[in-house]
């Protein structure tokens, strides 16, 4: 089963930091959470697809064409317009039925990749506060049943793209991401799909994202 990890992005919010480093290479306690995700990736996987862009050469560097006796695909994604439309170029790389989802530039936990992969159709959340509000996974009877609006300090469940898609995804009209007029997104598309394919919802035990200096901080503290 393959599985795209997303590596594309600026991380303008890391600044300094990312203006000579890609933001999944830069080391927390000397390495980066794209190279952590990929240690512990279930052994159900047995092809990796990278999608790139900003500073792509150093992660092709650091990862080269085989990870673990995985090989390693590149897709190269230079236009920053949202998780959707970077997934649908991976799609020619493709080769199952199945594959996986995940970002590259935050922390995931290898038992709750483990239990992803298990399911037909899965979606990993995250139990949070929603310090300013947000779109939350909706679940009833274990399954997914789409977004609810989660109000500001309201406790809800956060997409981490972590996931386990059908190819069906790609037959799905592509929607913007909540607040954004040039961005289109990757989950917001799946509450078409569900009304004829069952998405297992699996509870995350731990995630951490890695997306400013203060994350990054607070990173470093539980990897030490």
């Amino acid at each position: 089963m393959d599985a795209i990890i997303l590596a594309a992005g600026r991380g303008t919010r890391l600044r300094p930091l990312t203006d000579a480093v890609p933001k999944p290479l830069i080391p927390i306690h000397g390495r980066g959470t794209l190279l952590r995700t990929l240690d512990i990736l279930p052994p159900e996987i047995d092809r990796i697809i990278l999608a790139v862009g900003y500073l792509e050469a150093q992660i092709r560097a650091a990862v080269g064409h085989e990870w673990k006796g995985r090989p390693v695909m590149y897709v190269s994604h230079t236009v920053l317009d949202g998780t959707g439309p970077t997934v649908r170029d991976c799609e020619p790389q493709i080769k199952g039925e199945r594959f996986v989802v995940l970002n590259g530039d935050d922390l995931y936990g290898e038992n709750d990749l483990q239990e992803l992969v298990k399911h037909d159709r899965a979606i990993l959340f995250y139990e949070n506060v929603f310090l300013k509000g947000g779109d939350g996974w909706l679940v009833e009877g274990g399954l997914i049943r789409g977004f609810e609006a989660v109000p500001p300090g309201g406790s809800g469940r956060l997409n981490i793209n972590g996931m386990k898609l059908g190819r069906e995804w790609f037959a799905t009209t592509p929607v913007p991401t909540p607040g954004k007029t040039d961005e289109w997104s990757l989950p917001h598309a799946i509450p078409q799909l569900l009304d004829r394919y069952p998405y297992d919802a699996v509870r995350a035990h731990f995630w951490m994202p890695v997306g400013t200096l203060e994350e990054l901080k607070a990173a470093e503290a539980v990897i030490s």
